[in-house]
């Protein structure tokens, strides 16, 4: 097990400090610069009720990134626009410890080069969408892991394995892909399903079904085109001028649903050839 603090308070830092403490790694440091948001992390780490598994180390809360040096490893779970500027400034607060820690970030679309200014550095990206609200039971999660060598490789399969986790070692080009992949089908579809509310209020919660059948039936099948369905795919054009005059008031409904509606068709259109 390691010693493992992590930079940053936010729902990445969350869940998987938690989950890390549970499997039984120190956590000794979590460092941000959001207070409130730090103690209360904190305060639930140091809950001997929940995390059985766990040493005695208190964990800490601190806004000085200097304290982490003595750590195994840092997990940098910040915002990308920050991690290169963090990146450096923790290489030179770790040059004179005696063993650095491996340095890491949680990110689906920053390059690992840019921990580059560190001895040891890699990748630790969880594919989920994660928020403070919901716990995530992380053997559900695959991780995509890359390293600067294979001591941190070694490292990151390990905690990745202590979580029960499954992993991918993935390079920083085709991470990127995975992630606008997830895009697509975590923040597009939920913006898909926000419009649907609009439309079905109070009767939402029927859409539940329909939606998990739409997402189970894509992945089964050599490719998700193939068991479309709906009034764009089979050319029902009564019933596409009916939902149109439907959003008429609804300019940014009618919007989504004409481009999205055309591109089905020429999908269509294209399978049948």
């Amino acid at each position: 097990m390691y010693r493992i603090s992590f930079w940053g308070s936010g729902n990445v830092a969350y869940q998987l400090s938690i989950s890390l403490k549970a499997a039984g790694h120190q956590i000794p440091f979590i460092c941000g610069r959001n207070r409130e948001s730090t103690e209360k992390l904190v305060h639930i780490l140091n809950k001997r009720e929940t995390h059985p598994l766990s040493n005695d180390e208190v964990t800490k809360s601190t806004d000085d990134f200097n304290l982490l040096a003595d750590s195994d490893v840092v997990i940098m779970a910040v915002s990308d626009d920050s991690i290169e500027e963090l990146a450096v400034k923790f290489s030179n607060a770790a040059r004179n410890c005696a063993e650095r820690p491996i340095l890491l970030h949680t990110s689906g679309a920053s390059s690992i080069n840019l921990l580059s200014t560190n001895s040891s550095y890699g990748v630790l990206y969880p594919l989920m969408t994660l928020s403070k609200i919901k716990p995530v039971d992380f053997k559900l999660v695959p991780f995509f892991i890359e390293s600067s060598d294979q001591e941190a490789e070694k490292v990151l399969v390990s905690i990745v394995a202590s979580l029960g986790a499954e992993y991918r070692i993935l390079n920083s080009h085709d991470r990127l892909k995975i992630h606008l992949a997830a895009v697509y089908v975590s923040n597009f579809v939920n913006y898909l399903i926000g419009l649907a509310f609009d439309l079905s209020k109070p009767s939402q919660t029927f859409l539940i079904p329909i939606a998990i059948e739409t997402v189970r039936k894509a992945f089964l099948y050599e490719h998700p085109s193939l068991v479309q369905t709906g009034p764009a795919q089979r050319g029902d054009i009564t019933t596409l001028r009916k939902h149109l005059e439907l959003l008429n008031d609804l300019p940014e409904h009618r919007e989504v649903y004409e481009f999205i509606s055309e591109l089905i068709a020429k999908q269509s259109i294209i399978n049948k050839k």
